[in-house]
């Protein structure tokens, strides 16, 4: 077991071992972002980390490039995923690209195809936490992409931890860990954030707010409802698979 303590409790210098192997499955470029400042300091502290990026062009307005398709505009996407790991100092050949199935609305779909490309992924990757959003998520991406890794780690039969981000369109879940931080801390997050200029703009159009500051919104969120001194938190709600006792 990674820890003994009662729940939720922070996530700190040394809480995870150092050997244990990190993947990020990203229902969208930019999901692999939302909960940077944690990723940060596991990858800087010298966990193995991958990070998958499934890929999409759904989230990239008209206006924003006109005349484009939707491979196009996963293209552009993609780039602004290589951009934001060359900051976070990810090297490229820690990046898998997926080109899924999609759904109408050019998001992942339950297939069996696209049941057996993360069950090769997380085969080869052998992780020992999963970091992806939380299913119980208005979000179909989100939803989709959790049930099929839920499908994969239990039949794989590897001890593995699935570490359940909340994000701005989660509908509810149970906060076990968190990652507390601060304004500067804060600073380096939006900057990472802003590299997913489609997000920044989309945001900024239609709900008048950047990506960069609706992400820290619910990080500050989440502070408060924690009744934390850190002004800031990322949360995790926390699934065991395939561990004894």
């Amino acid at each position: 077991m990674l820890w003994q303590q009662a729940f939720p409790q922070p996530i700190r210098e040394g809480f995870i071992p150092r050997n244990f192997r990190l993947l990020v499955v990203g229902p969208h470029p930019d999901d692999f972002d939302s909960i940077g400042v944690t990723l940060r300091l596991l990858f800087r502290e010298g966990n193995p980390l991958h990070v998958l990026v499934i890929r999409t062009g759904s989230g990239v307005e008209d206006n924003y490039a006109p005349g484009l398709t939707l491979e196009k505009k996963a293209v552009i996407r993609d780039e602004e995923q290589r951009a934001s790991a060359r900051f976070f100092g990810l090297p490229e050949a820690a990046l898998i690209f997926l080109n899924p199935e999609r759904d109408a609305q050019d998001q992942m779909s339950e297939t069996a195809v696209n049941v057996s490309a993360l069950t090769e992924i997380i085969a080869d990757t052998a992780p020992d936490i999963i970091f992806l959003p939380h299913g119980n998520d208005s979000n179909n991406g989100h939803r989709v992409t959790c049930a099929i890794v839920r499908q994969v780690v239990a039949r794989q039969g590897r001890p593995v931890a699935l570490f359940l981000n909340r994000d701005a369109k989660t509908i509810s879940m149970r906060t076990d860990l968190y990652m507390p931080f601060g304004e500067e801390m804060a600073r380096w997050k939006a900057e990472l954030l802003r590299f997913h200029d489609t997000q920044q703009q989309r945001n900024l159009a239609t709900r008048g707010q950047g990506f960069d500051e609706r992400v820290l919104m619910l990080n500050a969120q989440i502070a408060k409802e924690l009744k934390i001194v850190a002004p800031y938190a990322e949360a995790f709600e926390v699934e065991f698979y395939n561990v004894a006792g």
